[in-house]
């Protein structure tokens, strides 16, 4: 199957927040981020996964990541991959993210991730109600990757 990495365009807002609310995730401010977002089609121009991020200054919050179970591990690095190129054109020197997921955390350790306490997540991140609504989950676990 043929995919297609794509930064997300206005035209695209429909389809992704469609997509990422069909899976459960919330869509919140998208209209505001879209060209923050990273998204992957199939030959049909489907979303097939997607994933964004918020930035504030040099810090940004990765979220919404959506990745389809038809998609190999490599099609999720090379989403992860883009991503970074995107916030560091955007100017963001520290990526942070928040999961639930122990079993994504070997995998975000093998992307460069390190795992931080709560405690040193930067104020300006905590202003974000995606951030907020992310750190009441039981089990979270905080992850930074710097350039």
């Amino acid at each position: 199957m043929f995919y297609q990495l794509k930064i997300a365009e206005e035209k695209d807002l429909g389809k992704l927040i469609g997509f990422v609310e069909k899976a459960g995730v919330s869509s919140e401010g998208f209209e505001s981020l879209i060209d923050c977002f990273v998204m992957m089609e199939n030959g049909d121009h489907e979303v097939v996964a997607c994933i964004g991020v918020e930035p504030v200054n040099e810090y940004g919050l990765l979220r919404s990541l959506v990745v389809s179970d038809k998609l190999k591990q490599a099609h999720i690095l090379t989403l992860f991959q883009s991503i970074q190129t995107l916030a560091e054109q955007k100017g963001i020197k520290h990526l942070f993210l928040v999961t639930n997921k122990e079993a994504s955390v070997q995998f975000l350790s093998l992307m460069g991730f390190e795992e931080i306490e709560q405690s040193s997540i930067p104020n300006q991140l905590l202003t974000l109600e995606h951030m907020k609504g992310s750190l009441e989950q039981s089990n979270v676990m905080i992850m930074v990757k710097s350039s």
